[in-house]
């Protein structure tokens, strides 16, 4: 739907593109992804399909697929979009073009009330991206939480078909995710085993090994080799540790298993990856209007949490 822009955190890779925008006035656009525009403040208009949707702050409105669409909104507006990847809902079985579908602007009160894990997933997520430290355990937390509102989004729309709003807690699973990957992420050097984490989470292997493929989309073996894997980048790139070390220090069993990921990745070994680093300009900041949007997001963010009655929506039972 946003022409012409980019996507703020193509860099994560992930199975959704975000944009931010303020004040825009984009003309009529046809394309096959799902988009969710999320108004957070200000008043826009959008035309879908031949009729006008009148959104104010806090109001949500879903564009489905290939729905000729254009939008214009007030200046000093922060809008936020999401356009879900059409591979990643086909490769889930996410069938959303089988659900029939009608367009019409959601309030967060309405969602909070009906549907208290949609609005809790989206803002979870946004956090999440604008985090001051990012880094690639943010991306697999925003990975497993996306994952989990593309579920909760299918139930919705399946409910809004048959009207039938029984709620589904989804806080456990959450917090469930977000404690698996931090203690991964905090023991990756160690020894860890599915049995372990399954006793730390409280159920069982089978369920925890789906647990993680339904949430991150990848297996168990493979979320701590990736996890490793990144570490050792990370003490490539900032200490002066030997590879022999670093890939210990990683949790690899000797360098040659870090030499080989590097090989099949980037297509060189460690020592030529540091020094690769080493000769590389660091990366540009993202431009300055970019980065006061952000912040001013976080002010917004803040002061709804703080806000009656969207501070339920906006919490977990733990921090992220």
């Amino acid at each position: 739907m946003i022409k012409n822009c980019t996507d703020v955190f193509k860099n994560y890779e992930l199975p959704f593109e975000t944009y931010f925008a303020t004040c825009i006035d984009h003309p009529s656009d046809v394309h096959e992804e799902m988009e969710l525009i999320w108004l957070i403040a200000g008043n826009a208009i959008i035309q879908c399909e031949g009729k006008e949707f009148f959104l104010t702050d806090q109001t949500i409105f879903m564009i489905y697929m290939n729905r000729r669409h254009a939008i214009k909104s007030s200046e000093g507006s922060i809008i936020i979009s999401y356009r879900f990847k059409k591979e990643h809902l086909l490769k889930n079985k996410l069938m959303f073009h089988n659900i029939p579908f009608v367009h019409r602007v959601y309030t967060f009160q309405e969602l909070s009330n009906k549907y208290h894990e949609v609005p809790l997933l989206i803002s979870q997520i946004l956090k999440l991206l604008i985090t001051q430290t990012p880094s690639p355990i943010i991306r697999y937390k925003i990975l497993g939480y996306y994952n989990l509102f593309l579920y909760e989004l299918y139930n919705m729309m399946l409910k809004e078909k048959y009207l039938d709003f029984k709620k589904t807690n989804y806080d456990p699973y959450l917090i469930r995710i977000n404690t698996l990957i931090e203690y991964i992420h905090d023991h990756a050097h160690e020894k860890i085993t599915l049995e372990l984490l399954a006793e730390k989470a409280n159920i069982s292997t089978f369920r925890l090994s789906h647990f993680i493929k339904e949430s991150l989309g990848i297996s168990f073996s493979e979320f701590l080799q990736n996890t490793r894997f990144e570490y050792s980048l990370k003490c490539l790139k900032e200490t002066d540790l030997s590879i022999h070390d670093v890939a210990k220090s990683s949790g690899f069993s000797d360098a040659k298993y870090l030499n080989k990921m590097l090989k099949d990745r980037y297509n060189m070994t460690a020592l030529k990856y540091r020094k690769r680093l080493t000769s590389l300009c660091t990366q540009e900041s993202q431009p300055c209007f970019m980065t006061d949007f952000i912040e001013e997001l976080r002010v917004c963010l803040k002061l709804i949490e703080e806000d009656q009655p969207f501070s339920a929506t906006y919490g977990l039972n733990q921090n992220v």
